[in-house]
């Protein structure tokens, strides 16, 4: 899908890009019939654009006759543009000339940032090069580093896992992780809980990679593996800085996990997070990293799992019964009311308008600490958690859905696709919904949506 021209329309502001081009430059080049100074023009438009609407990342992808640029935009990327083949090598020069990367070096991957500034908020670009079939493509990723972190409040928990994560962050000592893939939101569900801890009796210090948010009265700190500083080298050194909570931005091997373990069980509050499918398969995952049960059964005490949907555009959605593939995946009947994507000129077209988040959280307790000693697979962890009150992903998802936040389409895509299958029977019931006669699809006006308490 390409954006509408009325999403990228005349600008008045534009970002402040680091440095003018110099002499050393070889994308400055204005000259009649150069595609050197419109490399330059494109870049930029490309940057601003993408900050503009809140692009997450910018794809720049060399094709056989044409090269193709693309916005990831609440999770889903869109085609901005395709632009000519003779500028391929220039934008990509140019780029790599502001990342201060080796614009000579081609065949091997790259890494690099630039920061700009835009109206007022300072933008960081985390930039990767990677050699394909056709050139270079880059992919930018940006993170606003001028964006407040999010309140509790806003992060779109259900009633019943808002107050079983608020009593998880409140324990005076343990583990929590957080758990999701890539781009789930789970840093930010950690600064989300720093945010309620940080007082002036608490010694926070964070390691992170890298620092994505400026928090007032919390010491942050991050690391830098080119020089050796690691998560883990960081972590020895923030214990002996008199810690009273920890954030870990990444366990992202047995080194930094156990040491982690460790300060959970010397009367620190640690919080990290972790790649897995779902919070008991959490478990599973240390357990293949090296790290010992005994370890996690006696500093855990409570994981999150979460996915990130669109939330559909209260101004566009519109009710009506889900398509017959859609009611066998979710095993919901074809006479429900749902709510469906549309699209209007306050979404851009799209038919959402930002994201929310799916949860599941599980509070480990004696019985689910002995399943972890006894090395028990993922689905008795699922059946104990289950079993002492977790929602499951799906249950979570599927409500969400049936209160109009959004859609049937991202609930399969986004959750049920992707989330490990569950014990049918342990699962908690979503909430009963009445059947409803088939409809024709209706336009619902935006008062009218039906919320969840607390979300």
């Amino acid at each position: 899908m390409a954006f509408g021209n009325s999403r990228f329309g005349n600008q008045p502001q534009q970002p402040q890009f680091p440095g003018a081009p110099s002499g050393n430059d070889p994308t400055a080049g204005a000259g009649q019939g150069s595609a050197q100074g419109p490399a330059v023009q494109m870049v930029n438009m490309m940057i601003n654009e993408a900050v503009r609407i809140g692009a997450s990342d910018i794809h720049y992808e060399p094709r056989k006759d044409r090269v193709e640029v693309r916005f990831r935009v609440d999770g889903v990327l869109h085609t901005w543009r395709e632009l000519p083949k003779d500028l391929q090598d220039v934008c990509a020069a140019r780029i790599k000339v502001m990342a201060d990367l080796d614009i000579n070096e081609k065949r091997l991957p790259q890494d690099g940032r630039i920061s700009i500034g835009f109206t007022g908020r300072s933008i960081d670009l985390r930039i990767s090069t990677l050699p394909v079939m056709y050139g270079e493509k880059v992919v930018m990723r940006l993170l606003d580093r001028g964006m407040s972190f999010r309140p509790l409040d806003a992060l779109d928990f259900s009633p019943y896992n808002k107050i079983a994560f608020e009593n998880l962050i409140h324990q005076p000592l343990g583990l929590l992780l957080v758990t999701g893939p890539t781009g789930s939101g789970k840093t930010t569900t950690l600064y989300s809980a720093l945010n309620v801890l940080r007082n002036k009796s608490n010694n926070i210090v964070t390691c992170e990679d890298p620092i994505e948010y400026d928090m007032d009265g919390v010491n942050q700190s991050q690391v830098f593996e080119k020089i050796g500083l690691t998560f883990a080298r960081q972590l020895r050194s923030i214990l002996r800085q008199d810690p009273d909570v920890i954030l870990v931005g990444e366990t992202r091997d047995s080194e930094t996990a156990e040491i982690a373990f460790r300060a959970a069980m010397t009367g620190h509050m640690v919080l990290s997070t972790l790649h897995s499918n779902d919070a008991p398969t959490a478990v599973t995952r240390l357990t293949d990293m090296g790290v010992p049960p005994f370890l996690i059964s006696s500093g855990l005490i409570g994981m999150v799992a979460q996915r990130l949907v669109r939330r559909l555009c209260p101004n566009c959605r519109r009710q009506g019964p889900p398509t017959p593939q859609q009611a066998a995946l979710l095993s919901i009947a074809q006479t429900e009311k749902i709510f469906h994507p549309v699209g209007c000129q306050q979404c851009e077209g799209t038919g959402y308008k930002g994201r929310i988040g799916i949860h599941e959280v599980v509070s480990v307790d004696e019985h689910f600490s002995r399943l972890i000693m006894d090395r028990a697979p993922s689905s008795d962890l699922r059946r104990a958690a289950q079993a002492a009150g977790m929602v499951p992903m799906r249950e979570d998802a599927l409500l969400k859905m049936r209160t109009g936040l959004t859609s049937a389409e991202d609930v399969v895509r986004q959750v049920f696709l992707r989330v490990d299958e569950y014990d049918a029977s342990a699962a908690t019931p979503a909430p009963p919904v009445a059947p409803a006669e088939p409809a024709q699809i209706e336009a619902v006006p935006v008062g009218g949506m039906p919320m969840i308490p607390g979300v």
